[in-house]
């Protein structure tokens, strides 16, 4: 009987546009994003911390693009080539994956793909997303012209370094890969460097940084390197996006929907209009200002510009919050929630003589947050008209094979997050 399992050989050809395609397979490095690190047996420290994660990341891709054909029926044959590779953030913030990296191949065509804000990761938070009244010189990866003053966030730039450095497990980077690939080529080839959200900032600064060093793995000059983000906040100033666009402009794809709050951050003028974008559904409150407000007072010195910034946003619509979400709590989500509105309400006693806010303003601020994650996350299979079948067998990890599930983690650490991010807006120190 012949094994069901697909091969590359199996199936190349795909029905999915390259952007669908990207954002499929940019999909599948997030699959750890909540798992939390498990210690090695007998308590013995490891060279990688993260391998028993790194394996269970490993099984995981191979199961959407080899065991079941439900992804590669779309996409195609495609199969992973390095990675997946796991950092973790020094202690106390090395509980939950920091960031994420893999490729994959199909035929002549690689992607790699940088993984997204882990939503448990206090260092994703305070440090890569939010890190950036600081900005650091481009100048530290490139000879750049001293009249161009590129910088990009000390966040951006405090993640690009983990993506750059070498791999604990393996002692490899990125460019080590990319140098061996190149030796052995046969031809020209495309490579695709994509990521969404955190990872849509850091993808494109990762792939001008590879550009800036493509003498040395590409000496032959057989690559073209191409860039895909979704949903990405602005890595960098106005300089930088120039020096980008010089470099990588032609070759670069922004996608965002216009009702994702992350790509109207770093901009001032985006960021403006975050108060009033769910009107009339979720009307304007203090609250949503508030922070609309520490985000220009963080980034307003950095004159924060998008790369490709005249990328038309796909039209994003209102989604009603799923019944399944909105009713069908686990006891640990009304235990995170109970948690959360503690959380709020006691950061907002802090400051009570600035900011009057009520009860129903915390409940309209918490139905903003809602709409931000479905427009943030499962906004983007519709407006990129994902198959049906296909958007819920990605997004569903039921779907996974009982072996490669974990049991649900408690929320003490996404508390912490909650709690961290609230007491911090209550008096935002910018210095810090």
């Amino acid at each position: 009987m012949k094994d069901k399992k697909m091969t590359v050989q199996d199936q190349t050809l795909s029905t999915l546009s390259e952007k669908q395609t990207t954002w499929a397979l940019g999909w599948l490095i997030n699959e750890i994003a909540t798992e939390e690190v498990l210690p090695s047996d007998d308590h013995i420290v490891l060279p990688n911390p993260a391998q028993k994660l790194e394996d269970l990341l490993a099984r995981r891709i191979d199961f959407y693009l080899k065991e079941d054909p439900k992804l590669t029926k779309f996409i195609g044959g495609w199969e992973q080539v390095w990675g997946p590779f796991v950092y973790l953030a020094p202690p106390p913030f090395n509980q939950y994956a920091t960031n994420a990296i893999f490729v994959a191949k199909q035929d002549n065509k690689y992607v790699i793909s940088v993984a997204g804000t882990n939503p448990k990761s206090l260092h994703n938070w305070l440090i890569e997303d939010l890190y950036v009244a600081v900005r650091a010189d481009w100048g530290d990866y490139a000879d750049t012209d001293p009249l161009l003053p590129a910088k990009i966030s000390m966040g951006t730039k405090i993640g690009l370094d983990n993506l750059l450095r070498p791999h604990p497990g393996s002692s490899t980077t990125i460019v080590d890969f990319l140098t061996d690939l190149l030796k052995e080529a046969g031809g020209k080839i495309d490579i695709t460097v994509t990521g969404a959200s955190l990872g849509g900032a850091l993808s494109p600064v990762l792939a001008l940084a590879l550009k800036e060093k493509k003498t040395t793995w590409d000496p032959n000059e057989q690559a073209t390197l191409k860039v895909v983000t979704f949903a990405a906040p602005t890595p960098g100033n106005l300089a930088f996006a120039q020096y980008y666009s010089l470099r990588l402009g032609n070759t670069t794809t922004r996608v965002w929907n216009s009702l994702d709050i992350v790509p109207h951050a770093w901009n001032t003028s985006l960021l403006s209009q975050l108060p009033s974008l769910y009107d009339p559904e979720i009307s304007f409150n203090p609250l949503i200002d508030k922070y609309v407000k520490i985000a220009k007072r963080l980034s307003i010195l950095g004159n924060y510009t998008h790369l490709i910034p005249n990328a038309p946003p796909l039209k994003g619509t209102f989604r009603p919050i799923p019944i399944k979400q909105n009713s069908e709590k686990s006891s640990k989500q009304v235990e995170l929630d109970v948690q959360s509105l503690k959380s709020l309400k006691s950061a907002q006693t802090q400051e009570t003589q600035y900011l009057s806010v009520s009860d129903e303003d915390i409940e309209r601020f918490g139905q903003f947050l809602q709409q931000a994650v479905q427009q943030h996350i499962y906004a983007y299979f519709d407006l990129l008209e994902f198959p049906l079948e296909l958007t819920e067998f990605l997004t569903d990890k039921e779907q996974l094979p009982p072996d490669l599930r974990l049991e649900d983690a408690q929320p003490k650490a996404t508390k912490s997050v909650v709690s961290k991010l609230l007491e911090y807006s209550a008096n935002p120190d910018v210095e810090q």
